[in-house]
């Protein structure tokens, strides 16, 4: 959830470099074992990219070439931004809505899920 935020958080892509900028913040670091997450660069890079959770790619006409995390199609099957943003703001003390574009963006496929959902249940 802290990758899928921290990515949210910068427009949907996060850089390599702005998300070990962010990761690094947190205390994880590429090549430094974590107690619980092991080496957090080849989880994030390898094991979560395998995993269809990031997608990382090329920055479009980046020379010298710059890659990019992306949400992946397995994190956009298992949760919403909303359930991200809620995440983000719960570790931050506050609530989605103090984030008012990220909750915006983050509302539509909330809403959409809910009005589903009663649907459904024949309400």
């Amino acid at each position: 959830m802290t990758v899928l935020g921290a990515i949210f958080m910068k427009g949907n892509r996060a850089t390599e470099e702005e998300l070990w900028k962010f990761l690094n913040a947190l205390g994880y670091h590429a090549g430094r074992r974590h107690l619980i997450f092991g080496d957090p660069g080849r989880l994030i890079s390898k094991d979560f990219v395998q995993q269809k959770y990031l997608t990382y790619r090329q920055v479009p006409d980046s020379d010298p070439p710059r890659y990019e995390f992306l949400w992946g199609p397995r994190a956009h099957a298992e949760t919403s931004k909303m359930k991200v943003l809620e995440f983000v703001a719960k570790s931050t003390g506050t609530v989605p809505s103090a984030f008012p574009d990220l909750y915006e963006e983050a509302l539509p496929r909330a809403v959409c899920s809910l009005s589903f959902g009663r649907e459904q249940s024949g309400s």
